[in-house]
C-alpha cells in the first residue's frame, strides 16, 4: 500500500563526539594549567603528580559535561529549524518478517512481489510433503567421515 506521509528532516550533533572532544580539551587545560604550577606553593604531603591528576579528573569530566551541554544546546537549535516534507511510503501490512523480506527482494529484482506467492506456497508445499532421507548408518563413524570410508 501506498501513502504519503511527513517527516522531519533536521541536523542533529553526535553527542559521543561532542563529549570526547570535551573531554580531551578538559585534560589538555590541566595539563597547560600543570606547567605553571610552582611546586613551593603546593602543601604540604600534595606533589605536582598528585596535583595533575586531580585537576585532569575534574577538568577531564568538566569538559566532558561540557561538551554533552553544547551537544544538547545544538540539538534544541536544530529542533526547531527543522524542515517538513511529505514524502511517497510503501508500508507493508504484513507481520511476518519472511515475507516482508521476500518482497523486498523481489521489488529490488524488479519482479512483482505478488507474483511469487502462488510460487512460493507450492514450493514450500512440496518440501513439507517429501520425507527426509537419513543415508548414515549406525556403525559407529562419526559425522565427519564421508559415506562408505574405512575410518
Amino acid at each position: 500500500m501506498k501513502d504519503q506521509i511527513d517527516v522531519s528532516v533536521r541536523r542533529s550533533p553526535k553527542y559521543s563526539v561532542f563529549m570526547g572532544i570535551g573531554a580531551v580539551l578538559g585534560i589538555v587545560v590541566a595539563g597547560i594549567l600543570a606547567v605553571f604550577v610552582d611546586p613551593a606553593d603546593m602543601p604540604m604531603g600534595y606533589t605536582v603528580a598528585k596535583g595533575l591528576g586531580l585537576m585532569l579528573l575534574v577538568l577531564g569530566i568538566g569538559g566532558l559535561f561540557l561538551g554533552g551541554l553544547i551537544a544538547l544546546i545544538l540539538d534544541w537549535r536544530g529542533r526547531k529549524r527543522s524542515k517538513e516534507y511529505r514524502v511517497d511510503a510503501q508500508i507493508d501490512m504484513v507481520d511476518d518478517p519472511k515475507e516482508i523480506a521476500r518482497r523486498r527482494i523481489a521489488e529490488a529484482r524488479a519482479e512483482d512481489p505478488d507474483a511469487g506467492d502462488a510460487e512460493g506456497a507450492a514450493a514450500s508445499a512440496d518440501t513439507d510433503a517429501a520425507p527426509a532421507v537419513d543415508d548414515e548408518d549406525d556403525s559407529g563413524a562419526g559425522r565427519d567421515s564421508a559415506t562408505g570410508s574405512t575410518v
